[in-house]
C-alpha cells in the first residue's frame, strides 16, 4: 500500500485534533522540541514526528499491517514516516533555495483556507474550553483555552504556545504545505508523457479491460460512471477501454415529496394492518363454524377500515401534491415534443445532473441481464424493459419519488478507440511519468550532506507501545 504523506506541514492534522479533542498529561517533557530532522533552516521536531507516528499508526493498523507487531515493524514504520517527511522536507528547501515564490491566485486561495481553518480551530478549542471549566471552576473560559492550546502545541512542536503562538505556527505550516506542493506541480509540469507511452498504457489497458469485463461485466456500469463522474476529480480513477455488451443508456427525471408525512399517518397505516388481521382472524372463525357469529364486529372493522383508507388517501395525496404537479408539468411538456434532455434539465431534482454533465449529455448505464452495485430497482428495470429506443415511460413512484425514465441509446460495446480516450489516457501516463521523474529528484536531494536524520531519537519512537 503506497500512501503519500505531507508529513513536513503538520497544520491539517494540528487543526484536525484540534477540532476532535485534546490530549492533556501527554507533555514532552522538554524534549519534543529536539530536531530529528532537518536540511538548511527546515526541520522536523521530536514532537511532530511522535505526532506523525501516532496519527498514521492506526490507520496502517486498519489496514493490516501492524508496526507494532514486532521491534522490525516498527522499524519499517518509522523509516517510512522518515522517508515521506524527508520528501517534503527537502522539496521545501529546494523551493526556497531555488526562489520560488506563490502566484497571487495562490496566495489568496491560501489566505482563505487558512483563515477559514484558523477560526474553526478556534471555535472548536473555545467550546472545548467551556467543559474544561466543569473541572477548573476557578478559571475562566479563556484562561482553559490557553490551557488547553498549550498542551496541544506541545504536543505538536515541543514548546507550549499561546494561542497567537500557536496560529502564527500553523499558518506558516500551511504556506509550507502550499509551497512544497505548488512547487511540485511547477518542477513536473516539464515532464510529458510520448505517444509510444500513451500507445503502451492504452494496450495494457484494454487486455486488462476486455478480460474483467467479460468475466465481470456487472462490474462495468460502476466502474464506468465513477470514470464518467470522477476522472480527474478524485484519485484512483481511470480511463475504461472496453465495454462488454448487454448495456444501454437511460435519462430520468427524478422529484421527491419535500418534508415527511405526519406521525398519525404511520399510526392510522399500523392500524390498518391490525384491523386486516383482525378481519381475517373472524371471519376464518365464521366460516370454520358456518355462523354469522362476528357479523356486526366485521362490518365495524370493514367500516373503521374504509374510513382509515379514505384519511390516508387524503394525506398521502396532499403530501404529495406539489411534486405530483412538478411531474405532471414535465410529462406535459414531454407529451409536446421537447427533448427529454431539455426537460429533465429543467425539472430533475437529482444534483447530479447539470448542464454539461455526462449524466445530462449521455444519461446512465443499465443492463437487464446484470445485477450491478448498485443497481437500479425491480421497478425500474420492469418499466425499461417494455420501452424502445428514444421512448419514455409513464409517471411511477419508486423509491418515494415520482419518475419518468427515457430510454436513450444502447451503449456500443468492445475496445474504446484510443483516439476517444487520448487526452485522458495523457493524464494518467503524464502522472506516472512524473512521479518517476520527481522520484529520482527526491533521490538526489536527499544525498544532500546537509540532510541530518536523528534515527537514534527516531528508533525510540513507538517503543513504549511495542514493549506494552
Amino acid at each position: 500500500m503506497k500512501i503519500k504523506l505531507k508529513a513536513l506541514v503538520i497544520s491539517a492534522l494540528a487543526v484536525c485534533f484540534l477540532l476532535c479533542g485534546c490530549r492533556l498529561g501527554r507533555s514532552q517533557n522538554g524534549s519534543g522540541a529536539v530536531k530529528v530532522i532537518s536540511i538548511g533552516d527546515e526541520t522536523v521536531s521530536l514532537a511532530a514526528f511522535k505526532a506523525h507516528f501516532d496519527s498514521y499508526l492506526p490507520y496502517m493498523q486498519y489496514y493490516g499491517q501492524d508496526p507494532l507487531e514486532d521491534k522490525l515493524s516498527l522499524e519499517s514504520f518509522q523509516d517510512w514516516l522518515v522517508d515521506s517527511i524527508t520528501d517534503d522536507l527537502v522539496t521545501l528547501h529546494q523551493a526556497k533555495e531555488a526562489g520560488f515564490k506563490l502566484s497571487e491566485e495562490q496566495e489568496e486561495a491560501l489566505s482563505k483556507e487558512t483563515e477559514e481553518q484558523l477560526r474553526e480551530a478556534y471555535e472548536a478549542g473555545m467550546r472545548y474550553a467551556e467543559t474544561m471549566m466543569g473541572s477548573e471552576p476557578d478559571k475562566t473560559v479563556e484562561e482553559c483555552f490557553e490551557s488547553y492550546v498549550k498542551t496541544e502545541s506541545e504536543y505538536y512542536t515541543g514548546k507550549a504556545m499561546s494561542w497567537n503562538e500557536y496560529s502564527d505556527f500553523l499558518a506558516e505550516e500551511a504556506r509550507s504545505a502550499r509551497i512544497v506542493s505548488a512547487y511540485h506541480d511547477l518542477v513536473c509540469a516539464e515532464f510529458a508523457p510520448t505517444e509510444d507511452d500513451i500507445a503502451d498504457w492504452y494496450d495494457s489497458a484494454v487486455i486488462n479491460d476486455r478480460d474483467n469485463y467479460n468475466q465481470s461485466p456487472e462490474k462495468y456500469r460502476s466502474d464506468k460512471e465513477q470514470y464518467e463522474q470522477f476522472f480527474g476529480v478524485r484519485d484512483g480513477v481511470l480511463p475504461i477501454t472496453y465495454a462488454p455488451s448487454g448495456y444501454c443508456r437511460i435519462m430520468q427525471i427524478v422529484v421527491t415529496p419535500k418534508g415527511d408525512l405526519p406521525e398519525e399517518y404511520s399510526l392510522k397505516l399500523a392500524r390498518m394492518e391490525e384491523i386486516k388481521a383482525e378481519y381475517s382472524e373472524l371471519s376464518f372463525e365464521d366460516a370454520v363454524n358456518n355462523s354469522h357469529a362476528h357479523e356486526e364486529q366485521l362490518a365495524k372493522l370493514m367500516k373503521e377500515y374504509r374510513q382509515l383508507k379514505d384519511a390516508t388517501a387524503d394525506e398521502y395525496s396532499a403530501f404529495v401534491s406539489e411534486a405530483n404537479a412538478k411531474i405532471t408539468a414535465a410529462y406535459s411538456e414531454l407529451l409536446s415534443g421537447k427533448p427529454f434532455a431539455e426537460v429533465m434539465l429543467r425539472y430533475t431534482e437529482d444534483d447530479r445532473v447539470t448542464e454539461g454533465s455526462v449524466i445530462a449529455k449521455k444519461g446512465e448505464l443499465i443492463a437487464l441481464e446484470y445485477k450491478s452495485d448498485p443497481d437500479w430497482s425491480e421497478e425500474v428495470k420492469s418499466r425499461f424493459a417494455k420501452l424502445g429506443k428514444g421512448e419514455y415511460s409513464g409517471i411511477f413512484m419508486d423509491g418515494g419519488s415520482f419518475r419518468i425514465i427515457y430510454y436513450q441509446g444502447d451503449e456500443p460495446s468492445g475496445e474504446i478507440p484510443l483516439e476517444a480516450l487520448h487526452d485522458d489516457i495523457k493524464a494518467v501516463c503524464g502522472s506516472g511519468v512524473q512521479n518517476t521523474h520527481w522520484q529520482g529528484l527526491l533521490d538526489e536531494w536527499k544525498k544532500d550532506p546537509a540532510l541530518k536524520i536523528n534515527l537514534e531519537l527516531i528508533r525510540t519512537v513507538g517503543l513504549d507501545k511495542l514493549e506494552k
